[in-house]
């Protein structure tokens, strides 16, 4: 008797259960998502001193690391500016290659590019070291110059 409760029981909880379970449809969900790039970019130095300097005879090099972090592809651009001083001096008194390449290229007041093409950023850190030096003409009065430049990290 008690085994035929158990079978009614059971015959009982599976009437339940199916009494209950109803018709299940499935939809699907379609997601995009937009990542944005994000890039940091740190310089190392951030101030550069050239002592000496003779008119008409480029500087040695001083060395530039910039580092990129972040999570996609970017190109470095310059943005250089007049010299201020006794006399303004054009921003292409400064010239800046990447250490691999031979060649400088001078600076200008548009934005342009230092990478021979576009790299890509890490958590760790994209290194890349440039040669900069300064190349003033040969009439330059002596004395004191400045001028501030813009390194931007570009998304691409």
């Amino acid at each position: 008797m008690k085994k035929m409760n158990k079978i009614v029981v059971v015959f009982v909880m599976l009437g339940l259960l199916l009494s209950t379970a109803g018709i299940v449809q499935a939809a699907t969900l379609a997601i995009t998502a937009n990542v944005q790039s994000v890039l940091n970019l740190a310089l190392n130095p951030t101030t550069m001193n050239f002592t000496d300097v003779v008119p008409g005879v480029p500087t040695d090099p001083q060395i530039l690391t910039a580092t990129t972090t972040g999570n996609g592809s970017y190109q470095l651009t310059l943005q250089g500016a007049a010299f201020t001083g006794p006399a303004s001096q054009p921003a292409s008194v400064l010239q800046f290659k990447e250490t691999s390449a031979s060649t400088y290229v001078s600076a200008t007041t548009a934005a342009i590019n230092m990478l021979a093409s576009p790299s890509t950023a890490t958590n760790d850190g994209d290194q890349k070291t440039f040669h900069i030096r300064l190349n003033f003409p040969a009439h330059a009065p002596n004395g004191t110059y400045s001028a501030n430049i813009t390194i931007t990290a570009v998304p691409q």
